[in-house]
């Protein structure tokens, strides 16, 4: 019996330094919301299993159609990044459109090629994006990002939104998951980063330590009395609020260093922005029947479940010894 022993304690030694790594639960991956687009589109956050791109494509029926933006990305995970689009292109979309923001892979010459950097897709055959709607405007744009590839730390009763742009001052709008405000602030035109957001005491205080929270960040305008109020309104593409979903969570100390695991769970698509039955080009000619219904690429493989491969590849093993 000892002589089985150790290879089984040395799987499980392996497979601790495994766990003790970041993590990425869903390979390829991209996240971007509704927003309103003059000269590029955002995305909130991607990851990339190698060197590729990320691409706008227009949405023709159902299907990813021409390409109108792209921007170049290397392997690894990248945050609150521009696309540029075509503005010539983009003026021959009539006012809310729906496009494609899809990860490509890149055939390593360094130029951004459609029907040689195909677009990368998981194993139900999805491409890695998401298909969301935008407003085009001649008059600038609009978008928040407050994803990250992690909880935010909160140990008072704020929050940050990672960057805010709008074409007009107005407020950036925190509610929970009941719809009901829970903080706001005044923002001016332009592009601010960090945007810090005083929560009400209530919620805050409702929160136990380590606690979680999903929280809405949502641009309004300002109805020029200089105080946010429910008859503010929501800057909107179409039908879909320009906003984005993030998670906070409350410690003690937030100012306290921690291991972060970089995942991709919780990144659905809201449905109003998915192509019911959409396809996808994934190679030159060829169609996929489904289009991405959520940002993620695959369905990703968690440590715990290589971790129980190898200890079951080792007992296996060590029965035919036997």
């Amino acid at each position: 019996m000892r002589r089985y022993l150790a290879p089984v304690v040395a799987c499980l030694v392996v497979a601790a330094g495994f766990a003790a790594l970041p993590v990425v639960g869903h390979g390829n991956h991209l996240t971007t919301d509704a927003q309103v687009v003059d000269d590029h589109v955002v995305v909130e956050r991607s990851f990339l299993l190698q060197d590729g791109y990320a691409v706008v494509h227009v949405d023709e029926g159902g299907r990813m159609g021409e390409a109108i933006g792209h921007r170049e990305l290397a392997a690894g995970p990248s945050e609150n990044y521009r696309i540029p689009v075509d503005e010539s292109s983009l003026s021959q979309l009539d006012g809310t459109a729906r496009v494609w923001v899809t990860l490509h892979r890149s055939d390593g010459d360094g130029e951004f090629e459609p029907g040689e950097d195909t677009p990368l897709t998981g194993v139900q055959g999805r491409a890695s994006g998401v298909v969301v709607p935008i407003r085009v405007s001649d008059d600038g744009n609009v978008n928040v990002v407050a994803r990250a590839f992690g909880t935010q730390r909160i140990d008072g009763p704020a929050a940050t939104v990672r960057r805010v742009e709008t074409n007009r001052s107005g407020f950036v709008v925190l509610a929970d998951e009941n719809g009901t405000v829970v903080g706001s602030r005044s923002i001016a035109a332009g592009t601010t980063e960090n945007v810090t957001v005083a929560l009400n005491r209530s919620f805050y205080d409702s929160l136990g330590e380590n606690e979680s929270a999903t929280l809405t960040a949502t641009v309004h305008r300002d109805d020029d009395d200089g105080a946010f109020s429910a008859d503010d309104p929501a800057v909107t593409a179409g039908s879909s609020a320009v906003a984005s979903e993030f998670e906070v969570t409350r410690v003690a100390n937030a100012s306290r260093t921690t291991s972060v695991v970089v995942t991709a769970t919780g990144t659905t698509v809201p449905a109003s922005t998915v192509a019911e039955g959409a396809s996808t080009t994934t190679s030159a000619g060829e169609a996929s029947t489904t289009g991405p219904t959520s940002s993620d690429g695959s369905p990703g493989f968690g440590v715990l479940a290589a971790v129980g491969v190898v200890l079951l590849a080792t007992v296996v093993v060590a029965r035919r010894r036997r």
